[in-house]
């Protein structure tokens, strides 16, 4: 079931290393354990990189386009882990639900800066896609990682150049690994499809 932002907010928080819901739209499913409790939290929407579907679509030769396309921005659950409620099960309803709404592709990201693999999307079925460029980010003294727009907004508000504007807030400017890029039709494809993706995936011959 979709839940509220108010609801969703703060148990993404609470048990998602990012400790933030990103913005822009968002699309929030809930899964509630046998007394009711919340236990997991799947957030989709439309993700920051405009050029994601052009892409997409040339790795995979599916006909991907912005508007059936839905980035799979947080997924996480509380601890401790319960039998019987695999998140395989629970982001198979999402999509599903996503379906409906008119999406047929989603797209995901594992940050292995993290410790995160992407365990649960190869059990999933998720294609893995390659990976990411490396981005940039800043830190604080305290160790705390942020944004690269947190410089960027400070030096337009300020009107002061990148570099000064890293330098009064005390950050530093980091190169981030590169994260893993993970695919999956939620609607039916053909075999010869489904044979292309697998092969953009293992990079073999079919």
């Amino acid at each position: 079931m979709t839940i509220s932002h108010q609801l969703a907010r703060p148990f993404i928080e609470a048990w998602h290393y990012s400790n933030c819901v990103p913005t822009g739209k968002n699309i929030f499913f809930a899964w509630f354990d046998d007394n009711l409790e919340l236990y997991a939290v799947a957030d989709y929407g439309i993700g920051v990189n405009p050029y994601q579907a052009p892409f997409l679509a040339t790795a995979t030769g599916l006909p991907v386009t912005t508007g059936a396309l839905v980035e799979l921005k947080r997924l996480c659950r509380s601890e401790p882990k319960q039998d019987g409620f695999p998140l395989t099960s629970f982001l198979a309803e999402c999509h599903r639900q996503l379906v409906k709404l008119g999406y047929e592709y989603v797209v995901s990201f594992s940050d292995p800066e993290w410790g995160h693999d992407g365990g649960v999307y190869k059990a999933a079925n998720f294609v893995h896609l390659g990976q990411t460029n490396p981005e940039y980010h800043l830190v604080d003294v305290e160790g705390v990682v942020r944004h690269r727009r947190y410089a960027f907004r400070y030096a337009r508000r300020h009107d002061v150049p990148l570099a000064q504007a890293r330098e009064e807030l005390g950050v530093q400017r980091i190169k981030t690994r590169p994260k893993d890029r993970w695919f999956l039709p939620i609607v039916r494809i053909s075999k010869t499809a489904r044979r292309h993706l697998l092969t953009a995936q293992t990079g073999e011959k079919a």
